[in-house]
């Protein structure tokens, strides 16, 4: 009988697992699980599974985030308020004198400058600090700008529900003052802080004769009706956690500024950054079945397909996540990889008009020692592309005329559209915001959208 070492085969995980590991977070789970055998060497490890996955279970079950948002016309005492809610919710208040007590306690607090990400990451401290991730929050005069807000969004400490407290509706609406009104630290930037949160928002009408009891039943009444999904058509999205793994799919012309933005976000979140380009190059050259189907019979959309399905199918893009430019080029192309075991959660879109993306393009030359794209003059070596021109405007008719269309109906109303015709790093931001954008639900049909979810 051969004997034979398991321990040199490749360990693959079979496509077919892959969806249902994904969905339940098993994948994760046992990575987190072995990790912390590791670490902690238990003597019963059975025991400290069985506590591990018994405290995993208790921590992803979905708690209260709340937000409050209370408009300045509203007169009401919001501490008392917030104290009728805690008789009801049990969840941790934190207010914006608690998170500046600790902000002037920390290492880089420097006196009379308020720093926005200092004071997320004091926040985001104290929403993982025990027993806050296992009972919930309740934040009602935190953040006060819309700065602080996207700070607080970057660092993953999102609300499951963001309630405006508000009068009702007037019959005839008063007039736009188109001046924004001082203030002072501790208010709010209402109309700003409304927009920031309008993917959680609910809207709480209270009355002038309402008592405090009644306003937080209502309150209360909301909060419960957001986590059932039970707003109503028209009233609103219901947010559940974003995915645990990102996979986010940013499409956009040649010129549209694509990679750079990829590449960024990759950095930033951790991810695989994969381009369809580099793909082909890499399956052209192998041995395999694929690469020589591709150098004796050339490239299909089937092929296309394949390229990229065994590319996310890998270890490292299961585990981190990937963000893919360069393909889908169709329609076609999107519904294949919207079948595939490991779909896109995150569809973006990046804007940019015709002349923007070929001034883009022809700003930018190879540098013929290293092969890698240049800016035109930065080096003698940086030359321009030689015949681009006639492709290049080839490549941009066919996305502008054909290929746009295509996506946008293959991708639906869950892809987010994102201007690249402004600064770089203001982009970046769109994009990073619409990665951690918080999924949304179809309230009036129950379900989840497509694309944008977590699954």
């Amino acid at each position: 009988m051969t004997e034979t070492d398991a321990t040199r085969r490749p360990l693959q995980m079979p496509e077919t697992f892959l969806p249902y590991l994904e969905k339940h977070r098993i994948y994760k789970l046992f990575k987190d699980m072995v990790r912390d055998l590791v670490i902690h060497l238990p003597k019963d490890h059975l025991k400290h599974m069985k506590i591990f996955v018994g405290r995993h279970l208790h921590s992803t079950t979905d708690v209260d985030r709340v937000i409050f948002l209370v408009s300045p016309e509203l007169k009401i005492d919001i501490n008392r308020l917030v104290r009728e809610m805690l008789k009801d919710l049990g969840i941790i208040v934190i207010s914006r004198r608690c998170v500046m007590d600790r902000y002037e306690k920390h290492d880089n607090y420097v006196p009379g400058c308020i720093s926005p990400e200092l004071m997320s990451e004091v926040t985001k401290t104290l929403t993982l600090k025990d027993p806050v991730p296992q009972s919930g929050w309740l934040m009602f005069d935190h953040p006060c700008t819309v700065r602080e807000a996207q700070c607080l969004q970057q660092d993953g400490v999102l609300p499951t529900v963001t309630l405006l407290l508000t009068p009702p509706p007037p019959v005839a609406p008063p007039t736009v003052d188109p001046w924004t009104p001082a203030r002072s630290f501790f208010q709010q930037d209402f109309e700003g802080l409304k927009f920031v949160y309008k993917s959680t928002l609910k809207e709480v009408y209270i009355e002038q004769d309402d008592d405090h009891e009644k306003c937080a039943m209502k309150c209360f009444n909301a909060i419960r009706a957001c986590a059932s999904g039970a707003q109503g058509p028209g009233q609103g999205v219901h947010a559940s956690g974003a995915p645990g793994v990102y996979r986010v799919l940013l499409i956009g012309p040649r010129g549209s500024g694509r990679r750079t933005q990829a590449m960024a976000a990759a950095k930033q979140f951790d991810l695989v950054y994969l381009e369809f380009g580099m793909l082909f190059s890499e399956a052209k050259m192998k041995n395999d079945d694929i690469g020589k189907k591709l150098r004796s019979i050339g490239c299909s959309v089937q092929m296309r397909a394949d390229i990229v399905r065994r590319r996310i199918a890998m270890k490292d893009c299961i585990d981190h996540g990937w963000i893919l430019t360069g393909y889908p080029a169709s329609g076609v192309d999107f519904e294949l990889l919207d079948m595939m075991p490991t779909p896109p959660n995150r569809v973006i879109f990046l804007n940019v008009d015709w002349n923007t993306c070929k001034s883009r393009a022809t700003a930018r030359g190879v540098d013929w020692c290293t092969g890698q794209e240049q800016p035109l003059g930065t080096g003698p070596r940086v030359l321009p592309r030689p015949a681009d021109a006639e492709q290049l405007d080839a490549e941009l008719d066919t996305f502008f005329t054909e290929s746009l269309a295509e996506l946008r109906a293959a991708a639906g109303i869950t892809a987010v559209e994102v201007d690249g015709n402004e600064q770089i790093d203001q982009v970046q931001v769109r994009i990073q915001a619409a990665i951690m954008a918080s999924p949304s639900f179809n309230i009036e049909y129950c379900s989840q959208l497509r694309n944008v979810c977590g699954d």
